[in-house]
């Protein structure tokens, strides 16, 4: 009877359901620098007596097996277990791409987890690292750059700014478009997408063009016994050959003149100078491409006269010109032209130059007052001339040139001055005439036309 009631009584025994696992982790993006840690979190309810298996998705889609619980299925010092977790040092680049934590329960679950592996930017030329290219051709100059994030190129030139005038520019290549001598240099092309360091890779121009040949002073005022230095700059690639004529003929060989060939500068002294070294001498420079000279004169003329006077004259009919002249030997003669000025509509000058010529024997030199400048190669001379029988209240223009013993000057500038002008101003007693006058030297024409008052 016993027996009976405990049978019974197991019959009536509650089976309690098993509870299946679920992960409490979710699938999470990661973003890890090359060399760095990163912890991918498998956290498990319920396992029970389940293996957490942990595997990672290929490039190409398969899956590798990488920990059936806590066994490593692929040794390695990069990856290993703790808890439900598991940890991958030292990232590297092929580290990137998606891993799965999964329990084969019915149905099996499973979580993603997403890892970005980010490394600084690397960039390589697409162009040669020289090229040689001839004056007014086209060339495109172009990197590829490698980085994750994806990285942006700029670039810019060792020399100074790009041919554009900008500091610098972005994108893949650049464009030189007409190319010249001040396009050459080299170029760089750097990678940056905030990971690391930037990368850069340069590019070398050269620009093949015939000489270009300047000077910075093509004329020089000397006298005898003085030191020439005739000098010119010359660019040009390849490199020119340089040469120096004097009026179109080979220098003959002298002591007296030595020839200087530096990379940029070339020079030609001469001393001291005889008055058969006057004249013109030739740069010349050659090379492949072409050809670049400029002339340089060594004159024992004087200097293009100064005014120095005032516009405004004293007197009525009589005016006194100064002026200054520079020049390497005694001034012995001068020449002074003048004519009265016109203002009609379309004939601004009428007449002919009046023309004087005066000797200076009696003059003599001044120099010109002292100052931190270099002293002028000559003498500073201060002349002037007085124009007798002018009209009153007259506006005219002078130019002068003087001549020393090796001819003469070339003409100054036009000088416009006039001539004294009165202006009544003032009543007598009787309410006409006898007024005052008033010098009028300093007053425009235009005060002149005013009426007098009625008497």
């Amino acid at each position: 009877m016993e027996e009976e009631e405990e049978e019974e009584e197991e019959e009536y025994v509650e089976e309690v359901p098993e509870i299946p696992p679920s992960f409490s982790s979710s699938g999470q993006d990661f973003k890890v620098e090359v060399g760095g840690d990163i912890t991918f979190p498998c956290q498990v309810e319920n396992k029970g007596t389940f293996l957490l298996m942990f595997r990672r998705v290929l490039p190409n889609g398969d899956h590798r097996m990488l920990f059936v619980g806590d066994m490593n299925l692929k040794p390695s010092k990069r990856l290993s277990k703790s808890g439900d977790s598991f940890i991958l040092q030292g990232v590297k680049r092929s580290h990137a791409g998606k891993y799965v934590c999964r329990i084969e329960s019915s149905p099996a679950i499973e979580i993603v987890h997403s890892l970005d592996v980010q490394y600084p930017a690397s960039v390589r030329r697409m162009s040669p690292a020289v090229q040689r290219v001839r004056h007014g051709a086209s060339l495109t100059l172009e990197c590829l750059a490698d980085g994750n994030p994806p990285a942006a190129i700029s670039w810019s030139r060792q020399q100074g700014p790009l041919p554009s005038g900008a500091q610098a520019e972005e994108g893949q290549s650049i464009r030189l478009q007409n190319v010249d001598r001040h396009v050459a240099g080299t170029y760089v092309c750097t990678a940056s997408n905030g990971v690391g360091r930037p990368s850069s890779s340069t590019m070398t121009i050269q620009v093949e063009y015939p000489p270009e040949v300047t000077t910075k002073q093509a004329l020089h005022h000397l006298a005898e016994g003085d030191k020439a230095h005739l000098e010119c700059q010359v660019v040009g690639h390849p490199t020119p050959t340089v040469t120096w004529s004097r009026d179109g003929r080979p220098l003959s060989p002298d002591p007296r003149v030595v020839p200087y060939h530096g990379t940029l500068h070339h020079s030609l002294t001469i001393s001291p100078i005889q008055e058969e070294d006057f004249g013109d001498y030739t740069c010349s420079a050659e090379n492949s491409l072409g050809q670049g000279e400029r002339t340089l004169r060594l004159s024992g003329l004087p200097k293009k006269p100064r005014m120095t006077s005032s516009p405004a004259g004293g007197e009525e009919t009589s005016y006194t010109l100064t002026w200054e002249a520079e020049s390497p030997s005694l001034i012995t003669m001068y020449r002074v032209e003048y004519r009265p000025r016109q203002h009609a509509s379309g004939s601004p000058f009428q007449g002919e130059w009046k023309v004087r010529l005066q000797s200076t024997q009696a003059m003599t030199a001044h120099p010109g007052p002292s100052t931190s400048t270099p002293a002028p190669p000559g003498p500073i001379y201060h002349l002037s001339h007085a124009l007798r029988d002018l009209q009153p209240a007259r506006d005219y223009e002078a130019v002068v040139a003087v001549e020393n013993k090796y001819g003469w000057s070339s003409r100054s500038d036009v000088f416009n001055f006039y001539t004294r002008r009165e202006v009544a101003v003032g009543r007598s007693a009787s309410g006409c005439g006898g007024g005052a006058l008033l010098s009028s030297a300093l007053l425009p024409l235009t005060l002149l036309l005013v009426a007098s008052p009625l008497c």
